[in-house]
């Protein structure tokens, strides 16, 4: 096996590196992908090439697996800049197209897919993330905040995530309790997505992008973790949440509900009264927080990247011998 790389000192044994890939994002990396890329696949005799981020080399003949993490720029173009989702309605239809198979992440994400591109039902698969542990041991605490005694929201800041209402839930919720719990939020903005203008909420702290050593110990130290998200194609924030024993609370629907299953708190994300007192209910209750952090654990444990690779191969071989 072989895959593009720009340091060929953490590659594992059986895997050789092969060419660079490029430092930068966005339009160049997308114009290095079909114009750079074909030429170096054309010079390795390879049986598959698999992309994991989407958009392949539509201009190769070697044979193609891509993997759609989902098509929300196509569905809700409203959520990202203008010329995001232009490129995407472009690239995407040609991604399927050239591809011998598609994997996405999630049985949401591969009904959607089929749903908009009936063309892609006979290729696409389901393969579920798995989850990678965190060690505590590792973390660095945040010195502001309290031990089990704030609630957590890590996602980018962008119209998808539904911050606008979990602030508006989290205000009714300070406004109902005499001692609240604050809220973090961490996560960057990014400018694929369209404007999120958000209200200055008391008891709201915004982190920004934090280290891994940091976000380990919050999401270890969070008294509940909140992601009422709109749209995930995954949503693997609430899988690393559960991991560490966090209660969770997330989203009915989608991909959320999917991949939470019995083990989280689940709302309608699209009532402001039904997380907040979602939020209320479960940090009221000690017994039911208890409840969601042994069976969140437990259910993270059935997301493995051992299986998420073995289903993976899985494919190329089909694709292999095709």
């Amino acid at each position: 096996m072989a895959v593009g790389s720009a340091t060929a000192s953490t590659v594992p044994d059986g895997i050789e590196s092969v060419g660079r890939i490029p430092d930068h994002s966005g339009l160049r990396a997308h114009i290095w992908e079909q114009i750079q890329l074909p030429l170096e696949l054309r010079s390795h005799d390879f049986d598959v090439f698999h992309t994991p981020a989407g958009q392949p080399p539509v201009l190769t003949a070697t044979p193609l697996v891509t993997t759609i993490h989902d098509i929300s720029p196509i569905t809700h173009p409203e959520w990202f800049s203008d010329a995001y989702a232009a490129l995407y309605r472009l690239l995407t239809p040609l991604a399927i197209r050239t591809s011998e198979r598609i994997i996405t992440v999630s049985e949401f994400a591969r009904e959607e897919i089929i749903s908009t591109y009936p063309s892609a039902k006979g290729k696409t698969t389901a393969i579920l993330n798995g989850v990678t542990p965190r060690d505590p041991s590792a973390a660095i605490p945040c010195d502001d905040l309290t031990p089990d005694g704030f609630l957590l929201f890590v996602g980018s800041i962008n119209p998808r995530k539904n911050i606008r209402r979990l602030l508006k839930a989290y205000k009714q919720y300070r406004e109902k309790t005499d001692q609240p719990y604050p809220l973090v939020l961490v996560g960057p903005n990014n400018d694929i997505f369209a404007a999120t203008d958000l209200p200055n909420i008391d008891g709201v702290s915004r982190l920004g992008f934090v280290s891994e050593a940091k976000l380990t110990w919050l999401y270890d130290n969070a008294a509940l973790f909140v992601f009422p998200s709109l749209y995930e194609g995954f949503g693997l924030p609430i899988l690393e949440a559960m991991s560490v024993g966090t209660p969770t609370l997330t989203s009915d629907c989608g991909a959320m509900s999917e991949v939470a299953g019995d083990a989280a708190h689940l709302v309608d994300p699209t009532d402001v009264d039904a997380i907040a007192s979602g939020i209320e209910h479960v940090l009221d209750d000690p017994e039911k927080r208890h409840n969601l952090s042994q069976r969140g654990k437990q259910r993270a444990t059935t997301f493995s990247w051992e299986r998420t690779a073995k289903q993976t191969a899985i494919v190329y071989e089909e694709v292999a011998e095709s």
